[in-house]
């Protein structure tokens, strides 16, 4: 969040000879950066991006506090004024007003004063043109009052007119379903449950809570008498309530956040300050001052061996304490132990809780650009995770085999699950989706590949493939199980083809014995054509084949795309490094072409299994050609004791010709 705010309004609560200049550079180095630095008539504006994480630095104050601690470290010569804060004055006469709260943790800190004799007028020039500068029109001096102090102490006030509080009656409590709110701006706005509200003794609702206040008790130029309202809110509720209306003020932005509720006070004790100078008004009621559970204060230890290791250089404990006293935090050093106990100031009480916190104070405050430039030492890389060694190995060699790697969302959408047919049902999901797009946890690599080669459908042919994670579920309140997978699509493509790819996969990862058997159920439509399980035993690796047809005409894919579906973490389970010699045979092979008549529900692989059981000297078998109902086999024979000749080959031959017949398995003459 950005901040605009006057060199003159800063130097209100910062002396120092410091430039305007020095200012924005050394703020910038050692806390919040200053985007711009602006020439404005004899003075100058700074625009300050604040972190999410620093709300106390959200105000001419907060930065000023920064400054106070930055500037000394350059050397230069500063010192922090006072907020001009005194004690409320005691009312002659107090005006009713009754407050009930329906939940205190709506509302951490409440506090409210009404004033009387309010002179309602413009405000002086000085006040306009810090207010303008800083982004907000003024309005009138009531008014003007709350924006400049939202804007000096970074604390958000709300003025009602008093009179319009309908039974001197105010109810915190939380909007009911189907209500609504016509707020300052004239705006309709309808209210989601929960969102944090205020009604009168009528029941009429007078203040969208940390927002912006309602039309019906706003100040005007008649008000007499002026409720002003000093709280803290749960941040939470604020920047959900902000989020289902679509609507954020400057009240809103500090307020989701967190407001420190310590500073509450000393924002009403000011603006009570300012309501006599500004308004010429008087108290006239009592202090309401509401605060069921203040926060006690937290304690952070920080070990001096813990100091050097993470800022890389020595530093005492003295200064490291100096720095956080600067800062506002309160030191004990422990000598006997090395270490230092740091009080944390009320204000940063929502940013440091942790020993890495205070080394990031100190760090800051010390000077980054102070540091020594100086490289970190050569490490040498132990082992390495076997699984990351096999998917780089995996990455190579699909880069040679014509495969480009195309990562994808792990996130898919509700119409694409629906059109490849996968079950939503047990699926995790975002509650808060950014898209539509992307709002369920995949199962599968397949369908976001899908979708990958319909974006590259112009392409003669394409050959994709992706590793990484699915989320299956593991049940309620169970953390998903991350699956590493490899899937690849090949458009326009055959199963031989995929087969053929897995096959080498499968070599390359020095697996064996593995076996593919048409898949006996599946689940995903996607899957439903001529499939088949790769196998060791009885464990599954994966599954390779066609994609359904009528899957690729729903997503307006035409012709045949294979694919292969692998899983990542039992291949490597099964894969090894290790090679084994095999002396190349100094006699020749002979090679012969077989063509069989195979009945139904017979596989190539069951087939190529069988004809190897029947000798030792046949060293490969491979599938050649099919033509309806015939296979066509290459059988390679080998000797690494001789020469073969026909009449070692004859009785195999015959041999192979008997086993495969059992299975009815003819050769074709």
């Amino acid at each position: 969040m950005n901040i605009l705010i006057l060199d003159s309004w800063l130097r209100e609560y910062l002396k120092t000879k410091a430039t305007a200049q020095e200012i924005a550079k050394y703020l910038s180095l050692s806390s919040q950066s200053v985007q711009n630095l602006t020439k404005l008539d004899n003075d100058w504006l700074y625009e300050i991006e604040v972190t999410t994480n620093r709300p106390d630095a959200l105000s001419v104050y907060g930065i000023a506090r920064e400054l106070s601690a930055i500037l000394p470290y350059s050397k230069i010569e500063t010192k922090l004024t006072p907020i001009k804060a005194p004690p409320i004055s005691k009312p002659k006469t107090s005006l009713p007003l009754k407050v009930k709260i329906s939940d205190n943790s709506l509302v951490p800190r409440f506090t409210a004063l009404v004033f009387d004799e309010v002179v309602i007028k413009p405000s002086a020039k000085k006040v306009q043109k810090r207010l303008e500068a800083s982004g907000i029109r003024s309005l009138n001096n009531v008014i003007d009052i709350s924006n400049y102090l939202m804007l000096e102490l970074g604390q958000p006030m709300h003025t009602f007119d008093y009179d319009k509080i309908l039974g001197a009656e105010m109810t915190v409590r939380e909007a009911k379903k189907g209500e609504k709110i016509i707020t300052l701006d004239g705006q309709l706005r309808r209210l989601a449950p929960g969102t944090i509200i205020i009604e009168d003794g009528e029941k009429r609702i007078i203040d969208l809570c940390g927002i912006m206040g309602a039309k019906n008790s706003e100040v005007d130029e008649k008000t007499k008498r002026v409720l002003l309202f000093v709280q803290t809110y749960d941040p939470l509720r604020i920047r959900r309530s902000c989020q289902t209306l679509g609507f954020w003020t400057e009240a809103a932005s500090r307020f989701e956040k967190g407001i420190d509720p310590e500073g509450v006070m000393t924002a009403m004790k000011r603006a009570s300050l300012l309501f006599k100078d500004w308004a010429e008004a008087r108290v006239a009621s009592r202090l309401f001052d509401i605060y069921p559970s203040p926060p006690k204060a937290l304690k952070v230890s920080l070990e001096k061996s813990r100091l050097d290791k993470i800022m890389g250089i020595d530093i005492s404990l003295k200064q490291a304490g100096e720095i956080l006293k600067s800062l506002g935090f309160e030191i004990k050093i422990l000598e006997s132990q090395e270490k230092l106990v740091a009080k944390v100031p009320h204000w940063r009480a929502g940013d440091i809780a942790i020993p890495e916190d205070l080394v990031e104070e100190i760090a800051r405050i010390y000077g980054y650009q102070n540091f020594p430039n100086q490289l970190p030492p050569i490490s040498f890389p132990g082992q390495t995770e076997p699984l990351l060694e096999w998917e780089n190995q995996l990455k190579e060699a699909l880069k040679f085999w014509g495969f480009t790697e195309t990562p994808t969302h792990s996130l898919t959408s509700a119409q694409l699950l629906d059109l490849v047919g996968i079950e939503k049902k047990n699926l995790l999901y975002l509650a808060n989706p950014l898209s539509t797009d992307l709002l369920y946890l995949r199962v599968s690599l397949l369908p976001r590949l899908l979708e990958v080669a319909l974006k590259n459908i112009n392409y003669e042919k394409i050959k994709i493939f992706e590793i990484a994670n699915i989320y299956p579920s593991q049940g309620k309140n169970q953390l998903p199980d991350e699956r590493p997978r490899l899937a690849g699509l090949i458009s326009p493509g055959e199963y031989q083809e995929a087969k053929g790819t897995v096959e080498a996969i499968l070599e390359s990862l020095g697996i064996q014995n593995t076996s593919f058997a048409p898949t006996s159920s599946t689940e995903e439509i996607y899957l439903k054509l001529k499939t088949a399980d790769i196998t060791i035993g009885k464990q599954k690796l994966g599954t390779l084949g066609l994609i359904n047809p009528s899957v690729l005409k729903k997503l307006g894919l035409p012709g045949k795309i294979a694919f292969f579906d692998l899983d990542l973490k039992e291949l490597t389970t099964f894969a090894t490094k290790a090679k084994r010699f095999t002396p190349i045979s100094k006699y020749p092979p002979i090679v012969e072409d077989f063509s069989f008549v195979v009945p139904p529900g017979i596989t190539a692989a069951e087939i190529e299994e069988t004809i190897k059981m029947v000798s030792p000297l046949i060293k490969r078998v491979e599938l050649i050609d099919l033509f309806r109902d015939t296979r066509t086999f290459r059988i390679t024979y080998q000797s690494a004791k001789g020469n073969l000749t026909d009449q070692d080959i004859k009785p195999i031959r015959e041999k192979i010709t008997k086993e495969l017949s059992k299975k009815e398995i003819i050769l074709r003459s």
